[in-house]
């Protein structure tokens, strides 16, 4: 059963997700102004949005005709944006593949501190070569091997956060070590030796957030295990309330309590006043991105298939649809969000091209607000999603126009609050309290 209040976020990008939005701002250093991040938070912030979502790919090879990604550390962007905003939650992103849990255990634990119980990580483990290349590798380590390495990352980040505990009385400002609050965890892995503890002291609520995102088994997988939010690309709602289904029974049976992994969409809500007037900016942020309109040439890009193998009027094959080509770089979560929307409508190429029209692998909404209030309660209602996190084209306009036109109906819909509960960002969401108790993985052994 869903929640009563349906969780939103925004994914914090720069002047927006669309790789030209610095052409639809007037102030084209706004990518990169702090300032801009700081007026597009307190909007947020008006809109009661429970987080800001950074993502971050750690490389340069944006198109010189497409808005730079990934400007700012994600870790301090978030604290300056703590410091400077409040209620809202901040989630950064981080590589397991090539960070150290040590050293970003104790950065979230600080920004935990900060921001007075706000803070998360997203974990990802991270699939681009460049990306390997920045970190003195050749190429990305073999999906198994990333995956057994993030394992290991997620429960440290939790032995390590968990390593310094201030236990009630704990007031002396001589006393070095609390020997009820702080432990070594001496931890030996296939990939990490940590001894402990943090110097840092877990803030009062418990630990920050923990997030990850993909749709593919191994992603699934660790999120079952370690996470509390999982950032998932779904787009047809009946593939989703299944997938979300399957989600919670793995979550059972791994001893987990119930409520213990909230699975939160993307969304990509296209405003308008009327339904002509948001098919409209569609059509313009579309042409916008300066790529052939042909639905066919859109897919051929979307999932790497030579477009001389697609046919514009009959649905994608059998084969097509079940793997990925070798060719296909993007997380899987992609291809399983764009092959359930083929599969469940039965679409022709054509077809499916139009619902993936501004190239990326998120649910897109074009319409009025009542429309996107629609979508959203429809998925909140039906347990197809926990919540969604906001990919907005162009900020801080399209942050603006939610806010002002489809939270007020949100609210009115009775799925929506009024304004910020108490507590952390964990209890915000409703993550049980037993979740942050024990860690999965090798045993840590007390000092």
């Amino acid at each position: 059963m869903a929640n009563q209040h349906v969780s939103l976020s925004i994914n914090f990008h720069g002047v927006g997700v669309h790789p030209a939005s610095w052409k639809l701002v007037p102030d084209r250093n706004a990518t990169w102004l702090f300032q801009a991040q700081i007026d597009v938070a307190r909007i947020a912030h008006e809109g009661v949005f429970d987080a800001l979502w950074l993502p971050d790919l750690p490389m340069a090879i944006t198109p010189p005709e497409h808005a730079p990604l990934h400007i700012s550390d994600p870790q301090l962007l978030m604290a300056a944006i703590a410091a400077s905003v409040p209620d809202i939650g901040v989630v950064p992103t981080v590589s397991s593949s090539y960070t150290e849990p040590y050293t970003v255990a104790r950065n979230i634990a600080t920004l935990n501190n900060i921001s007075g119980g706000r803070a998360g990580v997203n974990v990802i483990a991270s699939y681009h070569a460049r990306i390997a290349q920045n970190y003195g590798q050749q190429q990305v380590a073999e999906y198994a091997e990333r995956y057994r390495r993030a394992d290991e990352y997620f429960n440290l980040l939790g032995q390590l956060i968990d390593s310094f505990v201030l236990t009630p009385g704990w007031d002396d400002p001589y006393l070095l070590i609390d020997p009820e609050g702080r432990r070594e965890i001496a931890y030996e892995g296939e990939f990490f030796q940590v001894r402990g503890p943090l110097p840092s002291p877990r803030h009062a609520s418990g630990r920050p957030l923990f997030s990850t995102a993909g749709g593919s088994e191994h992603a699934i997988d660790l999120a079952v295990r370690h996470a509390d939010v999982l950032y998932a690309a779904l787009v047809d709602r009946n593939a989703a309330a299944a997938f979300v289904a399957d989600i919670r029974n793995r979550v059972r049976l791994q001893g987990r309590p119930e409520g213990a992994l909230k699975v939160v969409p993307g969304i990509v809500p296209i405003l308008g006043s009327t339904t002509q007037e948001a098919a409209r900016r569609l059509e313009q942020l579309t042409e916008l991105l300066g790529e052939s309109p042909d639905p066919v040439l859109r897919v051929a890009k979307l999932l790497n298939i030579p477009a001389a193998d697609l046919h514009p009027d009959r649905p994608l094959t059998e084969a097509q649809l079940a793997v990925p080509s070798p060719d296909f770089t993007r997380p899987l979560g992609f291809f399983r969000s764009i092959t359930d929307v083929a599969r469940s409508g039965n679409l022709t190429v054509r077809q499916l091209g139009r619902e993936f029209q501004l190239g990326g692998g998120h649910k897109i909404v074009v319409g009025t607000p009542d429309t996107v209030v629609s979508t959203i309660s429809d998925w909140h209602r039906s347990g197809a999603a926990d919540g969604f996190v906001l990919h907005l084209q162009d900020l801080p306009t399209d942050a603006r126009d939610f806010v002002d036109h489809v939270i007020p109906l949100l609210r009115r819909e009775g799925i929506y609050p009024d304004g910020y509960a108490p507590g952390s960002l964990r209890q915000r969401l409703g993550i049980p309290e037993t979740n942050i108790l024990g860690s999965t993985g090798p045993e840590a052994s007390a000092a």
